[in-house]
């Protein structure tokens, strides 16, 4: 839950990608958060043809079907089986790509890095 009590959702970066302002976290999110910006720089080194919108919208997707489940399950995020968030980015329109792959891979490193539920 966020501070405020409310659920942890991605927060829409105002920064253009790639600017530095003061107050930027140059390590990670704050524990117990989630950053889908902070995450979009690391599926582009393992997609490195996607593009900055293309890896947010995965990396956001990933989160939502993570949470989604978890809450289905009663666990945490982090404790979702991969090859059930696998087998839900995918459908028959847009089968799961490698960009789908390397969000999945980052947002579950995230989670249990930082705790993020």
């Amino acid at each position: 839950m966020a501070a405020g009590g409310g659920p942890l959702v991605p927060r829409k970066r105002e920064v253009p990608p790639g600017d530095w302002v003061s107050g930027e976290r140059v390590f990670g999110p704050p524990a117990g958060t989630f950053d889908a910006d902070w995450l979009v720089p690391v599926v582009r080194e393992a997609a490195p043809d996607a593009s900055h919108e293309r890896a947010r919208e995965a990396v956001v997707r990933v989160w939502a079907v993570l949470r989604e489940e978890a809450a289905l399950r009663g666990c945490a995020p982090a404790d979702v089986p991969e090859d059930v968030v696998g087998s839900r980015l995918g459908s028959s329109d847009q089968p799961a790509d490698r960009v789908d792959e390397a969000a999945l891979t980052a947002v579950r490193a995230a989670v249990r890095a930082y705790g993020a539920r």
